[in-house]
C-alpha cells in the first residue's frame, strides 16, 4: 500500500463503485499511473496491463509476479479485439516514479488522446472505462507529471463521444464525474484530510470520469416501487397481504 495515493484510491473507488467484480476483467492501460494495477487486484477483478515500456513490463513483473498479465502494446492502437474486457482505465498523468526512470510515455505527448487512445478505450471495454486527469481548475495541483485539463472540457468530450456511440450503437450511455478534495495551498495543516476525500465540486487536484455503456435508466422511487409490484403480481404465490401501495 506503500505506492497508493489515498486520494487517487478513494477517488477510482467512487467511480468503479457500479462495477461487477467476480470474474470481471479490466484492461489498466500504461504502468505510468501512480495507481499501481495490484489495486484493481485486490478489488476483485482480472486485471491485464498494456505498457510500451518493455523494461517497465520486467519491473512490474517482479512486483506482481503472475496474478497480473501484462502485454507490451501502445494505447492508441490496442493489441486486442473490440470488447475484449469488461472495463478500462487510463491515467492522463504519470507518477514521478515511472518518469524518473522511464520518462514521459509516449501515450501523453501531444494531443493523442480524444484523437487516438479514447476511441480504443471505448472499443475494447464492453461496460465502462475510467479515466483520471490533473484539474486545471484546481488551487491545489497534484505533483504528477502531464498537463493540466479543464474538466468541463473532458465532460464535453466525454458526453458527446457517449452520445455519438449511442446513437450508432444502440445503447444508453451515461458519464459520471468525481473530483479529489479540495483544501488551498494556505490552509492549516489539520484540513489536509479533505484531500484525500471525494467531491463532486471540480476543484480537487485530481479529477475522474467513468463512462458506463448500456447504463440502467436512473428511476425515482415511485417508479422502482411500481416496478417491484408488477413483478410480484406476476408471481403465482403472490398473496394480497405482501401487496403494497405507494
Amino acid at each position: 500500500m506503500a505506492w497508493y495515493n489515498k486520494a487517487e484510491i478513494r477517488l477510482v473507488k467512487s467511480l468503479m463503485e457500479d462495477w461487477q467484480r467476480r470474474g470481471a476483467q479490466v484492461l489498466h492501460v500504461g504502468l505510468h499511473s501512480p495507481l499501481f494495477p495490484e489495486f484493481f487486484w485486490d478489488s476483485g477483478l482480472d486485471v491485464t496491463v498494456c505498457e510500451e515500456n518493455h523494461r517497465a513490463i520486467e519491473e512490474a513483473l517482479q512486483r506482481s509476479g503472475p496474478r497480473i498479465s501484462y502485454q507490451v502494446g501502445k494505447a492508441d492502437y490496442l493489441p486486442f479485439e473490440d470488447d475484449s474486457f469488461e472495463y478500462a482505465f487510463f491515467s492522463l498523468y504519470a507518477g514521478s516514479h515511472y518518469y524518473s526512470q522511464y520518462g514521459m510515455p509516449g501515450c501523453l505527448q501531444g494531443n493523442l488522446f480524444f484523437k487516438k487512445i479514447f476511441p480504443e478505450l471505448c472499443r475494447v471495454a464492453r461496460s465502462s472505462v475510467i479515466i483520471l486527469a490533473k484539474n486545471n481548475f484546481s488551487l491545489n495541483r497534484a505533483k504528477y507529471q502531464g498537463k493540466f485539463y479543464n474538466p468541463y472540457s473532458l465532460w464535453r468530450e466525454c458526453q458527446s463521444y457517449i452520445a455519438g456511440s449511442a446513437a450508432a450503437r444502440s445503447f444508453r450511455g451515461r458519464v459520471r464525474f468525481a473530483s479529489t478534495g479540495f483544501v488551498p495551498r494556505f490552509a492549516p495543516k489539520k484540513l489536509e484530510f479533505f484531500n484525500n476525500s471525494v467531491s463532486y465540486v471540480p476543484f480537487g487536484a485530481l479529477i475522474g470520469y467513468n463512462l458506463t455503456f448500456n447504463a440502467p435508466p436512473v428511476t425515482g422511487i415511485g417508479d422502482f416501487i411500481k416496478n417491484e409490484q408488477r413483478k410480484l403480481e406476476q408471481c403465482p404465490a403472490y398473496s394480497e397481504t405482501a401487496r403494497f401501495r405507494i
